[in-house]
């Protein structure tokens, strides 16, 4: 059989075997399946698939989708027809298929296999996806069996030679898994579970118009443009609460949102369950939205339009906000992402910092507030990560030492810890035991940086709350910034399993 003609679709598998069955009712075939990524083919794939077709008479194989490859977003290294054409060279594999969803279970069922084969590593370590996919295996009245072979990560050997890194990170990763093990960066990442968490901050909409250009108006020179599709996402504070909704047991939010065009409802839905959300409400405004208009061909931006007003909260609205804050000290983490757009007013900034027992803080520098807001509005704050321009704009200065800049402010906040994060430089973090520590970026994927900051701001605002070692706040925040440049805004919010594997990718 040639190697295109074993390659099919999951439907014409089904049907395929189906047909088999039929044809031979006497003597039904056992269909043996295995699934994986097979991202890199490897002699320890080889083995494994040739004892696999030992266990019956067809060996049929899946493929994780591009799309579903959950291992960071530096994989896979080779894409999903390049891995099926792989798998369709061996002589012992029959057919092989691109799976249709992000685990085995719906294949399955289709398929409905008399044996499904994993690798012996899988046996006293089953995932929550390998659970559900032997569910579906003894429901339809398969046994699963567990193939002991010559192990080799696929990860490792991309991670040893066919690395996206530079030879700075690639030398950084290897000293960091010397120092440090995968049980270890697990640990502190479940270590967040039993914490009680409070984001304070505006709500934001963020929207994305893709537009294609048509040329220069005859009447007029500007670029005129035709409207294709939108998207929104929840951005601002109720992103960092649905980051982080996944890794606490509570998150509660108390956020900000406008009289007029609230939106609250929109705003209420995209709440992840186990975040308890708190509105309260500013006169005569909307709810911010900030729309981009993107050219759809390169999706690069062209320009943006913002929705608010930055009219300071009266009186009325500060007292509101600061009666939220009454009861701030049953929190081991309040954590504040302000954007600038007047809902941490005076009154409300003295009460976080004079009540919370842990205080982390980032202030957000934007087109709309440039130069007129930065950390210094907060006399106190025991974790402050803050962009580049935002630190250099703070200390008045473009061109000075960032640690030692770092540190000044720190001293000025009374801070344990702070951090600064540099783009695709990575990160430089400084904490009063452990001193400085710099970090290279782990992005190998850049879509869009919209959100990367509030992904690296509130995962290492919860690394700090557990006085987490500053180089694993820094490792452990590049892995949440790299999640979060690979897809655009807000689309998709952190979540354990794929950072688990992301992270798992890396100590290979």
């Amino acid at each position: 059989m040639s190697e295109t003609s074993k390659v099919k679709t999951i439907g014409e598998l089904a049907a395929l075997l189906d047909a088999a069955r039929a044809a031979n009712r006497d003597a039904r075939p056992i269909v043996v399946h295995c699934h994986g990524v097979f991202d890199l083919l490897h002699i320890g794939h080889i083995r494994y698939l040739q004892k696999a077709r030992e266990l019956g008479d067809l060996l049929v194989v899946t493929a994780t989708p591009d799309r579903y490859v959950n291992k960071g977003p530096h994989r896979p290294a080779f894409n999903e027809k390049h891995r099926v054409d792989s798998l369709a060279a061996l002589d012992c594999v029959d057919y092989v298929a691109v799976n249709e969803w992000p685990i085995a279970a719906e294949a399955i069922r289709l398929l409905r296999p008399e044996v499904y084969v994993k690798g012996a590593e899988f046996r006293d370590h089953k995932t929550p996806e390998l659970l559900a996919e032997e569910a579906v295996v003894h429901e339809l009245g398969g046994r699963v069996e567990f193939i002991d072979a010559v192990r080799s990560s696929s990860s490792h050997l991309i991670n040893q030679y066919l690395s996206q890194f530079d030879d700075a990170t690639d030398e950084y990763l290897r000293a960091f898994r010397s120092s440090h093990t995968l049980a270890e960066m697990i640990e502190w990442v479940e270590r967040a579970r039993g914490l009680r968490v409070l984001v304070v901050g505006e709500a934001i909409i963020d929207e994305y118009y893709s537009c294609a250009a048509i040329g220069q108006s005859a009447k007029a020179p500007i670029l005129a443009a035709r409207y294709e599709s939108h998207e929104r996402y929840a951005g601002g504070a109720i992103a960092v609460a649905n980051h982080l909704a996944g890794f606490c047991r509570q998150v509660d939010l108390l956020s900000m949102v406008g009289e007029t065009d609230s939106e609250e409802a929109w705003l209420r839905d995209q709440l992840k369950p186990n975040v308890d959300a708190r509105f309260i409400a500013k006169e005569a405004s909307p709810t911010i939205v900030k729309r981009r208009y993107l050219e759809s061909y390169f999706q690069l931006p062209m320009f943006a339009i913002n929705f608010l007003s930055d009219v300071p909260l009266s009186d009325d609205e500060q007292a509101a906000a600061c009666r939220q804050l009454e009861q701030i000290d049953q929190y081991d983490a309040v954590i504040v992402t302000d954007y600038g757009h007047q809902m941490l007013a005076p009154r409300v900034v003295d009460q976080l910092c004079a009540g919370a027992r842990f205080l982390a803080v980032n202030t957000q520098s934007n087109a709309a507030n440039k130069g007129f807001h930065t950390i210094s509005k907060y006399p106190r704050a025991d974790y402050v990560s803050l962009a580049e321009h935002e630190l250099q704009l703070e200390c008045r200065s473009r061109n000075g030492d960032l640690g030692q800049m770092l540190m000044d402010v720190g001293q000025r906040l009374y801070a344990t810890t702070i951090a600064v994060t540099l783009g695709k430089r990575g990160c430089l973090c400084y904490n009063r035991r452990a001193g400085l520590c710099e970090a290279p970026a782990l992005a190998t994927k850049v879509v869009d940086r919209v959100g990367a900051g509030d992904a690296f701001f509130g995962f290492t605002s919860i690394c700090a709350a557990l006085d987490a070692p500053l180089d694993i706040l820094a490792f452990l925040g590049n892995v949440a910034g790299a999640e979060a440049v690979a897809v655009v805004g807000n689309k998709q919010t952190m979540e354990p399993l794929p950072l688990q594997r992301h992270i798992e990718s890396l100590f290979k």
